[in-house]
């Protein structure tokens, strides 16, 4: 599979058919919550948005990455928002009603808070005379294609097609996925030289950040007081990033493979934490039963 192939055609396409899936189990109502219960989406895009990117922040200045490591993983932590947030969510027992809410919410603020915090973090660390630079309006636009437009789509044709979408459900959400995870395996057989080193490089940071990330998020949830089940909602929406629009960025935006293994690296190994959370939080509740 050819990489340019993969990045700029396959990739996009991809991450489209995502929010347009993600779009057709939307209703206007999911967004009720935030009139409802005001003080838990606001704890969870914060905890998303505020104190994810601080953490991963500390983390990397911490370990020192490669600047182009770091603006990957960095890039990762501007792209709150995994359509499987919501699934982890139900499995860890969490408001899967707050997921979906906090899921649709940073999904619509990403397409400019990426570009706007991207810039300045790409100056910083490759200097201000690299060829890497990251165009507000161009790539402001592109996030805009490839996430709002199809999350309409999606729900003008749940709003219309009812029936439709909930009878093919599975389908609409699992065959993108399943597409995100071909295109992954074709950015990793195309790096497949390096990838021991990508590995190394990459591996520890990636599992670190997702744990922490969780725990972050559910430690920031108690703090504010939410409720046990919001606060484990907050701290898998929080570990749970959306790795396509990542890998949008820094692949095919920024075409740059380096900074492209970050987001890919996050992607597979945030399952590992996230499911060790979910085991022990379902553990907890049988022994308490």
């Amino acid at each position: 599979m050819n990489q340019d192939f993969v990045l700029s055609l396959a990739l996009p396409v991809t991450l489209f058919c995502i929010m347009f899936s993600m779009g057709t189990s939307l209703v206007p109502r999911d967004f009720r919550l935030i009139f409802e219960a005001p003080t838990s989406v606001l704890i969870g895009i914060v905890s998303q948005m505020v104190i994810l990117p601080i953490v991963a922040l500390i983390l990397l200045m911490v370990l020192q990455l490669p600047p182009e490591l770091f603006v990957g993983f960095m890039i990762l932590a501007f792209s709150p928002g995994g359509t499987t947030s919501n699934m982890f969510s139900y499995l860890g027992r969490g408001n899967v009603a707050l997921s979906i809410t906090l899921t649709a919410i940073v999904s619509l603020v990403t397409p400019l808070s990426i570009p706007l915090l991207g810039g300045p973090l790409i100056e910083w660390q490759l200097g201000s005379h690299s060829e890497i630079v990251l165009p507000f309006a161009s790539t402001f636009a592109k996030l805009v294609v490839v996430t709002l437009i199809p999350v309409a789509l999606g729900m003008l044709l749940r709003h219309y097609q009812t029936g439709f979408c909930l009878k093919y459900e599975k389908l609409l959400t699992r065959i993108p996925l399943v597409m995100l995870l071909i295109v992954i395996i074709g950015i990793i057989r195309q790096n497949w030289e390096s990838m021991p080193l990508f590995l190394a490089q990459t591996g520890m940071p990636a599992l670190i950040l997702a744990s922490l990330a969780l725990a972050a998020g559910y430690g920031f949830a108690r703090m504010s007081r939410l409720n046990e089940t919001d606060s484990r909602t907050v701290a898998i929406e929080t570990g749970i990033q959306n790795g396509g629009t990542a890998i949008l960025v820094t692949g095919t935006i920024l075409n740059n493979p380096t900074m492209t293994i970050a987001p890919v690296m996050y992607g597979i190994l945030m399952l590992i934490p996230t499911f060790a959370y979910i085991a022990w939080l379902n553990r907890r509740q049988a022994a308490m039963a």
